[in-house]
């Protein structure tokens, strides 16, 4: 078994907290490994929300969507609980992965209830940080 299958498998435990918040797993998918930017993807679905957790090119991403709004855990993490991950990206190189998957899976279990549960006031509050991201314009000297 590799390396990165025993990912997929920890991510699936690390994250089963979700099925007692009404979540299935709706797809999987595992790469074939054949190069360090194959990896997985899991998306869980309820009745309200979307959330999916991949790993491929070396970035452990957790989306969150409900209807046409998707925001990112690492956007929510910085935007609404003051970066309380202490995370300041989503690369982690093989041989860092595995406690990042546990940590994020923590804190979302801790945090991330009303994310999770369709809460329309929070969603609302999130809308409005994502319309507002794509609205900045970038920074040219």
């Amino acid at each position: 078994m590799s390396t990165r299958y025993q990912f997929l498998a920890q991510t699936k435990k690390s994250f089963v907290f979700l099925a007692s918040l009404g979540f299935c797993v709706e797809s999987e998918h595992e790469g074939t490994y054949s190069s360090f930017k194959d990896g997985f993807v899991i998306t869980y679905v309820s009745k309200e929300v979307t959330a999916q957790v991949s790993y491929y090119d070396m970035e452990l991403e957790v989306v969150f969507k409900k209807g046409q709004i998707a925001a990112s855990y690492l956007f929510l993490d910085h935007n609404l609980h003051a970066n309380a991950s202490g995370l300041a990206g989503v690369m982690f190189a093989y041989e860092k992965l595995s406690p990042v998957i546990d940590s994020v899976a923590r804190d979302i279990a801790a945090n991330y209830g009303a994310v999770l549960q369709g809460d329309p006031s929070v969603w609302k509050k999130i809308e409005k940080l994502v319309l507002a991201s794509r609205e900045k314009k970038p920074f040219l000297p």
